[in-house]
């Protein structure tokens, strides 16, 4: 979802009585194919192959499908309710399924976490919240659903503006309700950011915490696995916390991430293990004057005296030389070390 036409900036001439400082974002229209798209032509699981992918996008726009492009519908409160009941349903067909939920847009936080649909903040209801998704108790509710491996990742903010810090009675749509005889074996949510805080993504592009699952699940999350590379929940988690921490420095913001994957499953064999390199020298002096060359061939990686460092990029595990240079002389130049890259993440060198 993008468009919020009840918050600041949006094309009604409605707006939401208190918009809560919230306004209109682009992150999430390129997230929702990006992350489809993996699922659709790269997702691999011998024990749940893919049923079946369900997207809404604000504003309504095609997706691709295995026959060709389709039109997705609005990501309003009751399109998204609609469309959980029929996922809720598919999952539930048999208890080897996975059940995947991935949201993207506004959130906010007040002991629980809330999503925003499209809709959200329509002046019509006097009830501020009846366009709003609780999706704690989502999750707690989904302890119905007879699929018993569910994942979700929730790539939304999850501060707690003044307005809401003031409201009496903070509600939202949990969609689904369990009882205490319910149970599930995994249920492993992924927060793009901690408790409190922003998430952040760049203009017109797939979100930070998107770009990091999509590398995680591609094979920097992977371990070695009776000669397969997995991913699993806490791979995973693991990984996306620290791919985060990479991407914070890449991208200079304040970038988090708050796995919680409560249970063990397996979620994807990767064709082959990838590593995120974040690779600076000792000192930032040393840093700034330096050139760095990583080389695995027939791929050389370079960053001169100048360009930006650390370097920080998705490469292919195994063995690399890194060069350390000094065209200027200020420091004795290093040629021809060898280093294992091994996942999720690789930090060096020591030098000078």
């Amino acid at each position: 979802m993008a468009d919020y036409p009840h918050l600041n900036g949006g094309d009604s001439t409605r707006l939401a009585a208190d918009p809560l400082g919230l306004s209109q974002i682009t992150t999430p229209r390129y997230t929702a194919p990006a992350i489809s798209d993996w699922l659709r032509t790269s997702y691999k699981n011998p024990t749940c192959e893919l049923g079946s992918i369900e997207v809404l996008v604000s504003p309504s726009s095609p997706i691709n499908s295995p026959t060709g492009s389709v039109q997705a519908e609005a990501a309003t409160k009751q399109n998204i309710k609609n469309a959980f009941n029929m996922w809720e349903k598919r999952c539930s067909k048999q208890a080897d399924n996975i059940a995947f939920f991935y949201f993207c847009g506004h959130g906010l936080s007040k002991t629980d976490q809330f999503l925003l649909p499209e809709n959200f903040g329509d002046p019509s209801s006097p009830n501020q919240w009846d366009n709003c998704i609780n999706f704690s108790g989502m999750r707690v509710g989904m302890r119905k659903c007879a699929a018993q491996t569910q994942l979700f990742f929730v790539d939304a903010c999850r501060e707690t503006p003044f307005g809401v810090l003031t409201a009496l009675n903070v509600s939202g749509d949990s969609l689904i309700t369990a009882s205490i005889t319910d149970t599930v074996s995994c249920s492993a949510a992924y927060y793009a950011t901690a408790n409190g805080k922003q998430a952040f993504g760049p203009d017109k592009d797939v979100s930070y915490f998107g770009q990091a699952l999509v590398s995680c699940l591609g094979g920097v999350a992977a371990l070695d696995s009776m000669g397969k590379w997995v991913v699993d929940t806490y791979s995973l988690g693991n990984a996306l916390g620290q791919v985060m921490a990479q991407f914070a420095r890449r991208y200079k913001q304040p970038l988090s991430c708050n796995p919680d994957p409560n249970g063990m499953a397996l979620i994807h064999e990767a064709e082959s293990p990838k590593v995120v390199v974040s690779i600076e020298c000792s000192s930032q002096p040393a840093t700034d004057v330096s050139e760095i060359v990583l080389t695995q061939s027939p791929i050389t990686i370079r960053s001169a005296p100048g360009q930006p460092k650390p370097i920080i990029e998705e490469v292919s595990a195994g063995d690399w030389f890194i060069d350390v240079l000094f065209p200027g002389g200020e420091f004795p130049s290093v040629s021809g070390m060898k280093k294992t890259f091994t996942p999720p993440v690789y930090r060096g060198v020591p030098i000078p």
